[in-house]
């Protein structure tokens, strides 16, 4: 092809172009790739996106495409005709290039709760999306300056349209230099925790639980202990692998390790990291159904807790969850614990719960221990009473336990209290909503007796085939709790809003809003006085 002759000047013209456009391609990728790496990297999550938002950023994508090549098109015809020269009938790149900066700065306006975050593991993304997208332009400018006068450079034009499609590839592209890398942190991760044989590991798991679980638990092992937590969510091998390898101090005694999944295997896979030494199954339920595809399969994934523990090591389990108690069952360690239900290694009695947190007694070795705390959430008894009972077993005295729990703290966003400006409540409860959460919280919400009752949702997610029956039922027990619902995005809005007006609620109580941050803006003139307002589930944008 002539554009290949090394003096045609239009080659050099072509290869700074592709450079040019390259770059272009890679800041339109922003939003795919944010919805990637709040999925996990994971292709599945990254193509349901697509399809419950109807596609509309392809949408976006297409319109501007349309734009830039008639602008293109048009300037390319009109000067080649008349003027016969390039330079000018290049000039219609500009359209191009102002639409897609335009587009490129109006996304990034558009408020997102969890941005995409520069890691070393999205520059190597960026850096194989640039190589392919060089690749794609450069071969169809030359395509088309070899075989069409009047396309030249339009071309150029359609070429976002495939920016859905090459992010997740360039994803693809790396997986097996990505496995290395993990697995050099995992490998990496182990040595260190080898040579460490005074350490003190506990793993935690279950459907929901696990965070509040673990920041109780820290904060009693710490009357004895130098404790050494995965903060907030880092439940993954990665998470937990950056703890141990940045935060682990040299005299730390003890570390607490939160142990997620959302498929089979995945929690055998940290315990062959951190190989735990004691564990705590806090509550298994229907969560993450999407991937998981059973409850058995989420069963048997949480099982792997206690199968790859040492046959003395101590484990326990909250047997009021009957999944759990199950579990118990079949257990074969010797040294399991339950506790929350009669006869077991610590119970509690008398609970009451109030709007100012929950009053009970701990049975342990036939006494009873009167507490208190500020924590919400009637559930959250048994998250301590597990926590309590691992501390025991790890030789924290009772008399230090209990000065413990009147300063424990709710885990942020898990019915955590906040309070506001004219003596307004809100309860976060923001993160990770489950089935058997969202009826505490509705209980929860309806101990407060002063002003509305206003829940704030967008529903639940990850529930495969039953996420829409739950959500109709949610939304029936939404209308025996508040005054006002308050239903954001489209995703689970409508099955709500049926749930509710079967249930009887006033129509013109359902305030339906597209995302929270129109939410925030409508309290400016919806809340008033003593209104209390459950935030319940604050879904990422990868739900929009």
């Amino acid at each position: 092809m002539k554009v290949f002759d090394f003096n045609n000047p239009d080659l050099y013209f072509l290869i700074a172009l592709t450079i040019i456009n390259a770059v272009v391609l890679c800041l339109l990728s922003n939003k795919f790739l944010q919805i990637l790496q709040l999925s996990g990297y994971r292709i599945s999550p990254y193509g349901t996106w697509l399809k419950d938002t109807k596609a509309k950023w392809f949408g976006r994508l297409t319109l501007l495409c349309f734009l830039s090549f008639c602008g293109v098109f048009v300037v390319n015809i009109l000067f080649n005709l008349f003027l016969q020269s390039k330079l000018i009938g290049n000039l219609g790149l500009i359209f191009y290039f102002i639409f897609a900066i335009v587009f490129i700065f109006e996304i990034h306006k558009i408020p997102q709760k969890k941005p995409l975050r520069v890691t070393k593991r999205l520059f190597r993304i960026y850096i194989v999306l640039f190589l392919l997208y060089g690749i794609i332009t450069f071969t169809a400018l030359a395509l088309s300056l070899s075989y069409s006068f009047y396309l030249r450079m339009s071309v150029i034009a359609l070429t976002p349209m495939l920016v859905p499609v090459i992010a997740p590839l360039g994803v693809i592209i790396l997986y097996p230099i990505e496995k290395l890398i993990v697995n050099a942190y995992k490998s990496k991760c182990k040595k260190v925790l080898k040579k460490r044989k005074d350490l003190i590991i506990v793993g935690i798991t279950g459907s929901y639980g696990k965070t509040s679980t673990k920041v109780y638990l820290t904060k009693f092992l710490q009357t004895k202990f130098k404790v050494c937590a995965t903060p907030s969510s880092y439940n993954t091998p990665m998470g937990v692998c950056k703890v141990v390898l940045n935060d682990l101090k040299d005299d730390d005694e003890v570390l607490v390790a939160e142990m997620g999944a959302k498929k089979v295997g995945e929690i055998k896979e940290l315990c062959d990291m951190v190989c735990p030494t004691y564990g705590i199954i806090t509550a298994v339920g229907e969560q993450h159904l999407d991937t998981f595809k059973s409850l058995d399969n989420i069963i048997k994934t949480k099982s792997e807790l206690y199968e790859n523990l040492p046959n003395d090591a101590v484990c326990v389990f909250n047997v009021a969850n009957s999944n759990v108690k199950d579990m118990y069952e079949v257990c074969t360690l010797k040294n399991k614990i339950a506790t929350g239900d009669d006869e077991t290694f610590l119970q509690a009695k008398n609970i009451i719960a109030t709007c100012d947190g929950l009053e009970f007694d701990i049975l342990y070795k036939g006494k009873l221990y009167k507490t208190h705390t500020t924590i919400l959430g009637e559930h959250n008894v048994q998250n301590i009473l597990s926590a309590c009972a691992l501390a025991l077993k790890m030789g924290v005295s009772i008399n230090d336990i209990l000065k413990v729990i009147p300063t424990l703290k709710s885990a942020e966003h898990r019915l955590e209290l906040k309070q506001l400006e004219n003596d307004i409540v809100l309860i976060d409860d923001s993160f990770n909503s489950n089935i058997q959460g969202t009826a505490v919280a509705l209980e929860t919400l309806k101990l407060f007796e002063d002003g509305r009752k206003i829940v704030v949702t967008p529903g639940l997610v990850e529930l495969g085939k039953k996420e829409n029956a739950e959500n109709y039922e949610f939304g029936k027990r939404i209308a025996e709790a508040c005054d006002i619902a308050i239903l954001v995005g489209k995703n689970q809005s409508e099955n709500i809003k049926k749930g509710l007006l079967d249930a009887g609620f006033n129509q013109e109580n359902i305030i339906m809003q597209d995302s929270l941050f129109e939410v925030t803006n409508m309290f400016k003139t919806l809340l008033k006085p003593n209104d209390v307002v459950l935030l319940e589930n604050d879904l990422p944008d990868n739900y929009k």
